[in-house]
């Protein structure tokens, strides 16, 4: 594996969600290519799951913390916790 695909899979947790989303485009479109070694290919393969792993744990947090403001039929606004879609199965 050549000294720049081995910094490849050792690369640090990323500084923030959108970092993380443009490193996976990046892993993405090298796997896509199809011109990485296999050594290489598993490195990104194994950087993309953490990477996701990273977004999912954003994306979770980020839903515990919003929150969603209704107007009650008295009136009255109420503060609930967001609650997401769920997903189509």
């Amino acid at each position: 594996m050549a000294e720049n695909e081995k910094k490849t899979a050792k690369k640090k947790e990323p500084k923030s969600f959108e970092e993380a989303l443009n490193r996976l485009n990046e892993i993405v479109s090298a796997l896509e290519d199809g011109s990485a070694p296999l050594d290489a290919s598993l490195a990104y393969y194994e950087e993309g799951i953490a990477l996701i792993r990273y977004c999912n744990e954003k994306l979770d947090h980020a839903e515990r913390q919003i929150k969603v403001l209704t107007r009650a039929q008295d009136g009255e606004i109420v503060e609930k916790d967001f609650a997401p879609l769920p997903e189509n199965n």
